[in-house]
């Protein structure tokens, strides 16, 4: 299922994330994101936004993809509950960046001025899931499976 679900989210371009402000106000930011073969999810961001600011606050994150559906029967996606952190390893955010480059070609496209610009102005983060559900109603209505992250181990939580 792994495998499945990490295909699932390199076909899809957006995550919702939601985050939780200093103040205790739930937030909601649409964002452009790619995965790893762990499951973990890299976004780019400016570090002023609402939603970094909250990251850097709290880290405990959610989030949802899931694929357009205009018939409930073809509703299917992905949520997690996860932490989320600004990387700040050049290696790690580089590679990151790299592989967020592969899959959105603007980011590739950008001349070297503007590339070093936009390193300068965004942070780049990784969403560590400890949860997540797969939702997938092809194949019953509200048909899930669960996995949680248990020492370094995806175990399977709904049989």
């Amino acid at each position: 299922m792994k495998k499945q679900i990490r295909q699932f989210l390199l076909r899809q371009s957006t995550l919702t994330l939601a985050t939780v402000s200093q103040a205790g106000a739930p937030a909601a930011a649409d964002l452009y994101f790619t995965a790893d073969d762990l499951l973990n999810l890299f976004f780019v961001s400016e570090p002023g936004a609402g939603h970094a600011r909250n990251i850097a606050a709290n880290a405990a994150v959610a989030a949802t993809v899931h694929a357009p559906a205009w018939d409930w029967k073809d509703i299917r996606g992905v949520q997690l509950e996860g932490s989320c952190e600004a990387l700040t390893g050049k290696v790690e955010r580089v590679s990151a960046l790299a592989r967020y480059g592969r899959k959105f070609g603007f980011v590739s496209s950008l001349s070297a001025a503007e590339g070093v610009t936009f390193l300068a102005r965004h942070n780049v983060y990784r969403i560590v899931p400890h949860w997540i559900r797969w939702l997938d109603n092809r194949v019953a209505f509200a048909h899930r499976e669960e996995w949680a992250l248990e020492a370094g181990e995806w175990t399977r939580r709904n049989q």
